[in-house]
């Protein structure tokens, strides 16, 4: 176990993040540290752990501890799309933010909370609250063209993906062949430029060990097993299972209460709108913190293997040459992964 910090340390940690009143003096990174360019995969406009973890990214990136350079709809359908547009555009104004969509994932997943017509609101003057970069969304590229894109000009291993969603936008990247942005097969364009992936989901030591949501849903389920065929051992990845997540929570009246200083802002929209008490956790937020965090805050497994068997359960073999983790539960730490969240969505 890779143990960084005991929960009262971790407390301590929070003490020292950016003021969330105080806009003029960001978090100064660390000139010594690698920073990272981050590419985020959302299934956004089912949950609202989603927002939280594109929100923490949002400002991550504006504090300049990574730079985000694009993100990824991996569930289907426009009105998604619309979504993570007016999300960037909101708390991402000060540079356009490329975006890519998914055509061909997976079908008719569950939708649990069908927040997107926060997309149409307007204000008492009539005019749209939440203004996006296109109304055209069949002229956005797909998702995997945008990853092979973004990827082709970095560095080697200099990205991180913030995967919070299925897999299917990154199988059709792995599975991808030589372009006119690099000469590169999916699987060595990845291998070459991925530093690590961090998702949500997965099950480790449970007593079921069927993958969950993200891996085992539906369709989504031979997309997982392609995934984990596909990508480069040298790949890191890290996990937040589920388990890990569903002692998160941050519910209505708080979220209202913490963005108190305008009711124009979609996150408090989703809220105001939609019942938002329906078992809602801070499951993905925990992978953008992972993404930010991990080697400071959190305890992982040792190093492994991970792979979904043909009993469709997800196994964790420990090996020293592995390069996969899955975050470790500890009940203690649910209160510091809430002030950690919270400080993010009320930071301007």
């Amino acid at each position: 176990m890779r143990h960084k910090f005991n929960w009262v340390l971790a407390l301590l940690f929070i003490a020292f993040l950016p003021s969330c009143t105080d806009k003029n003096t960001p978090e100064q990174p660390d000139e010594q540290q690698p920073k990272y360019y981050v590419i985020y995969d959302t299934d956004i406009g089912s949950s609202t752990d989603d927002l939280f973890a594109l929100k923490i990214l949002y400002n991550a990136s504006k504090r300049g501890q990574c730079e985000l350079i694009g993100g990824v709809v991996c569930r289907m359908g426009e009105s998604k799309a619309a979504l993570a547009d007016l999300m960037n555009t909101h708390y991402f104004a000060d540079a356009h933010l490329p975006l890519g969509i998914e055509r061909n994932g997976v079908e008719e997943p569950n939708e649990y909370i069908s927040y997107e017509g926060i997309a149409n609101l307007q204000k008492e003057d009539q005019t749209t609250m939440f203004p996006r970069s296109t109304s055209d969304y069949s002229t956005l590229p797909d998702g995997w063209k945008l990853y092979r894109k973004l990827l082709a000009d970095k560095p080697d291993r200099s990205v991180k993906i913030c995967a919070i969603g299925f897999m299917c936008t990154l199988v059709h990247l792995l599975e991808s062949e030589p372009d006119e942005y690099s000469p590169l097969s999916g699987v060595e364009l990845v291998k070459q430029k991925v530093h690590s992936i961090y998702v949500m989901g997965g099950k480790f030591g449970e007593e079921s060990l069927r993958p969950g949501y993200n891996f085992g849903h539906k369709g989504a389920l031979e997309y997982s097993k392609r995934f984990f065929d596909l990508l480069p051992g040298e790949v890191k990845v890290y996990f937040s299972p589920s388990i890990v997540g569903d002692g998160v929570d941050y519910p209505t009246d708080l979220v209202l209460s913490d963005i108190y200083w305008t009711d124009e802002d979609p996150i408090k929209q989703v809220y105001m709108n939609y019942d938002c008490n329906t078992g809602q956790r801070m499951w993905d937020a925990l992978s953008a913190l992972n993404l930010l965090y991990a080697d400071l805050l959190f305890d992982f497994s040792p190093a492994g293997e991970v792979y979904i068997n043909d009993n469709d359960e997800m196994v964790y073999t420990p090996d020293p040459e592995g390069n996969d983790y899955y975050q470790i539960y500890d009940e203690e730490m649910n209160a510091v992964y809430l002030k950690l969240i919270r400080r993010e969505t009320v930071w301007r």
